[in-house]
């Protein structure tokens, strides 16, 4: 088996056996992967891509994170997953890990042989309907939030960029490592908001459509004073936004990434449990 990387040259090639926001995600900062071929029929038996995390952060190990995986059998899995731990040490990371839905016996076994601790668990994604959100009593009717809680679409490229400058000095990042480096088309200019204070964007709530249809919200910071004030304003206007622009079942992730996250969603959603999934991690 042949093994080589997947970059923004190649993606076409194995696109079909993708998912489409890995495919539209293979250019980013962070994101790598590798392909193993037939050495005759140069048929992919083996793909694993990964994205760093924590690369910014001096107090959490840098991390490879296992995004999606494919094996046709054990033994192409157990070469393909050597060498992503090859690379992915070679690249800095101090360990790597994987939270799936779903397995393949061949996947499980080759991941259990490179040395991965493996367990059941909790996924750390709560999701709800967007007429969930809508039903939380931080939505109300009588209370619209002040003028300076604008959308992403009241704002402009260097606006944006200026804003994000802000919540990286701060050491905000939120699910995206390589926040600096994303386009503002990234995130859905009508649900995701912003706060402008004093002529400047101190704040954002941003909200990426997936391609398969769901909602994620990638990043929910403010800066002090009144953080909390202005935080809970995008809620109320990002909220009302997805009410008008989106249907009452469509699906938004809820990411449980920090215990910050963790003790939000907690409050919003009391009691509200993620998916079955399968974790693993290793040292490397």
């Amino acid at each position: 088996m042949n093994i080589a990387e997947i970059n923004e040259e190649n993606i076409f090639r194995y696109a079909e056996k993708l998912p489409r926001e890995l495919v539209n995600d293979m250019g980013r900062e962070y994101t790598r992967g590798l392909v193993g071929e037939n050495e005759t029929t140069y048929d992919a038996e083996a793909m694993v891509i990964w994205a760093f995390k924590n690369v910014e952060d001096e107090k959490a190990p840098t991390t490879a994170e296992i995004l999606w995986l494919y094996l046709s059998d054990e033994a192409a899995g157990k070469e393909l997953i050597g060498a992503f731990i090859e690379k992915a040490a070679n690249d800095g990371a101090e360990k790597a890990c994987f939270e799936f839905e779903e397995a393949k016996e061949a996947e499980t076994a080759a991941l259990k042989a490179a040395g991965f601790e493996i367990t059941d668990s909790e996924s750390r994604d709560v999701c709800v309907t967007v007429g969930e959100l809508a039903a939380l009593g931080i939505n109300r009717k009588d209370k619209k939030p002040p003028d300076y809680v604008k959308s992403l679409s009241d704002i402009d490229a260097r606006q944006f960029k200026s804003g994000i400058m802000s919540c990286t000095f701060h050491e905000r990042y939120g699910l995206n490592d390589d926040l600096p480096f994303l386009p503002m088309t990234r995130f859905d200019p009508d649900v995701s908001s912003c706060v402008i204070t004093d002529g400047k964007v101190n704040g954002f709530i941003l909200i990426h459509k997936t391609a398969e249809g769901d909602y994620i919200v990638e990043l929910l910071f403010a800066v002090q004073p009144d953080a909390d004030k202005n935080l809970l304003n995008m809620m109320r206007r990002s909220i009302a936004a997805a009410e008008s622009f989106c249907d009452q079942d469509d699906t938004v992730i809820l990411r449980r990434h920090n215990p910050i996250a963790r003790a939000l969603v907690g409050k919003l959603f009391p009691g509200k449990k993620g998916r079955a999934v399968m974790k693993g991690e290793i040292s490397l």
